[in-house]
């Protein structure tokens, strides 16, 4: 019976505890109601700069943990960040002009990502891609974030983007690669593979020249080259 009524005792503990926090993220959400209308405006203007600002604020930080979509739009928020710093064109807030559709983007493009990565289906991905709708750091982070085969599915996106002649982004998807599984033969080819076509010869060495051991993969692109 006293372990029974220990049981009782922490079930109910934990039943008030959950009430609490719920009360407490139903009080916070009243205190700042409009938040979501304000954020809408920055993304409306393409006032990116006030966003973060207005992200650091001390009412985001304390909705960032209790509101999922809070939640979310602080991970595109980083993830834009990344764009800046690489001048990506055409980032993760192009043609945004919600909190909502915001949401949505990155909630489809891992949905994507996932279908790319255990069925080889690359239809409305590769779509998303010629939209420009998509960028180097937003894959990379996709990849990091949700994928369970990271190396796999960076090389499928490589090879995605190689075909639909984007070649910087397949050269950085595959540098990305390379990070993830350092020394891959067909990897250091590809790379080559993508200078040899943009005539870009020094380079091309350099990547094969990474090569230590070659194999009949290294041959097999010797053969497509002619040398």
């Amino acid at each position: 019976m006293g372990s029974e009524g220990t049981v009782i005792r922490q079930t109910e503990n934990f039943m008030e505890e959950k009430k609490r926090e719920a009360e407490e993220k139903r009080r916070l959400r009243e205190k700042f109601a409009g938040f979501q209308q304000e954020i809408d405006c920055f993304l409306v203007r393409e006032a990116y700069g006030e966003l973060l600002e207005y992200y650091q604020s001390e009412k985001m930080q304390l909705l960032s943990k209790i509101d999922n979509d809070v939640a979310v739009l602080n991970i595109i928020l980083d993830i834009y960040k990344e764009e800046l710093q690489e001048h990506a064109p055409n980032g993760i807030l192009s043609n945004i002009h919600s909190m909502e559709e915001a949401r949505e983007r990155y909630l489809r493009v891992k949905f994507l990502m996932w279908r790319l990565e255990f069925l080889s289906e690359d239809t409305q991905l590769s779509e998303w891609m010629d939209k420009d709708m998509i960028s180097v750091p937003f894959f990379r982070h996709m990849i990091n974030a949700s994928s369970f085969e990271k190396e796999n599915t960076a090389f499928k996106l490589a090879m995605l983007m190689k075909e639909k002649g984007k070649s910087k982004w397949a050269l950085s998807m595959l540098e990305f690669v390379d990070q993830l599984s350092p020394g891959e033969e067909v990897v250091y080819c590809e790379m080559a593979d993508i200078c040899i076509q943009a005539g870009q010869m020094k380079d091309a060495v350099y990547y094969l020249k990474r090569i230590t051991c070659p194999t009949g993969i290294f041959a097999q692109y010797q053969e497509k080259w002619g040398i």
